[in-house]
C-alpha cells in the first residue's frame, strides 16, 4: 500500500495519529452503544457525492472533491444500523463531522425515547392518582 497517494494513502496506511484520533472520537459515542455494538469507520469515495451535492445546491468541483476525505462512521447492532458521514479536505475534520452528526442523531433518538417514556410515566401517574380519589 505504500504506493498509494492522496487521501486514501493517509487513511489506509498504518497512521498512528489518525488511528488515535478515530479512537478518541469513537470514545465519545460510548454512552450510546452497548458491548455488542459494532463500530466501523470507513473511507468512502467523495466523487460519488458529486450529483447529490449538486442537487442540494452545494456543488463542489470534481478536482476539489477528489482531494477530500469522505468518512463514514457506522454503528451496527443486530438488525439496526445508523451511519453518518463527514466530508472535508482535512481527514480529522471529516472524522469529527461524522462523529458530531452521529452524536446529534443519537441524541435526537434518545430525546424522543425519553420524552415518550416520560409522557407515559406522567399518564400512569395521573391515572393512579385519579383512581385513589
Amino acid at each position: 500500500m505504500a504506493n498509494l497517494s492522496g487521501p486514501r494513502a493517509e487513511f489506509d496506511e498504518e497512521n498512528p495519529e489518525v488511528k488515535s484520533y478515530i479512537l478518541q472520537q469513537i470514545a465519545e459515542l460510548q454512552n450510546f452503544v452497548t458491548p455488542s455494538t459494532i463500530v466501523s469507520v470507513i473511507l468512502k469515495d467523495p466523487k460519488r457525492l458529486a450529483i447529490q451535492l449538486e442537487t442540494e445546491g452545494r456543488a463542489i468541483p470534481m478536482n476539489k472533491l477528489k482531494k477530500m476525505y469522505r468518512i463514514a462512521i457506522i454503528l451496527r447492532e443486530e438488525d439496526t444500523e445508523l451511519h453518518e458521514e463527514g466530508l472535508d479536505k482535512n481527514i480529522f475534520v471529516a472524522i469529527r463531522q461524522a462523529k458530531d452528526k452521529l452524536l446529534a442523531t443519537l441524541s435526537d433518538i434518545q430525546d424522543k425515547v425519553l420524552s415518550n417514556s416520560d409522557r407515559q410515566d406522567q399518564i400512569n401517574q395521573i391515572l393512579q392518582n385519579n383512581q385513589v380519589h
